[in-house]
Formats: structure tokens, C-alpha cells, sequence
């Protein structure tokens, strides 16, 4: 069950990126680094921020992404295994 969660939420995370990119031809693959592959600058951050809490209310991305930018550990994959941990029912 938790490998179709995963999923579902990179497909969300992945079209999200695509439609702020600009929907360019390139594919966002799921190891893409927010900052350093596809170049998202504050503004596109933000709209990346905003679009993840419309999806997933209560879920804020911004301590993962103070926590993994620095190194571009920024990636589509580490951002849903953070999210995952939130949405993911408890055991």
C-alpha cells in the first residue's frame, strides 16, 4: 500500500513540476534536483511550496528543503519520501 502512496504522490509532485517549468519539452525525471536540474528559482520555489500544501493540506516542505538545497539533495524522489512520511497511515 505504501508503494502505490509513493507513486501516487510523485506522479502529483512530478506534474507539478512540469506545469511550473513550463511544461518545456524536457521529462522531469524523479531524481531531478529542484535547484540544480531544473533551476527553479525563488518564485518557481514558491510556486512549488504553494502547490504541494494545495495537494497536500498540512504538509510543508520548506524544513526538507532547507535541509537538503544546500548539497542539491533537492530531489523530486527526497521530497515525496518526505511527504510519504506524513500520508502514510500509521501501524
Amino acid at each position: 500500500m505504501t508503494f502505490s502512496l509513493k507513486a501516487e504522490v510523485a506522479q502529483h509532485v512530478l506534474m507539478l513540476c512540469q506545469m511550473i517549468d513550463g511544461n518545456k519539452t524536457t521529462p522531469i525525471a524523479i531524481d531531478v534536483s529542484l535547484t540544480r536540474t531544473l533551476a527553479f528559482d525563488s518564485l518557481k520555489l514558491m510556486q512549488f511550496f504553494a502547490g504541494i500544501e494545495q495537494l497536500y493540506p498540512g504538509i510543508a516542505l520548506e524544513d526538507w528543503f532547507v535541509e537538503h538545497s544546500t548539497d542539491g539533495r533537492d530531489t523530486v524522489d527526497s521530497a515525496v519520501a518526505y511527504m510519504t512520511r506524513f500520508l502514510a497511515p500509521s501501524s
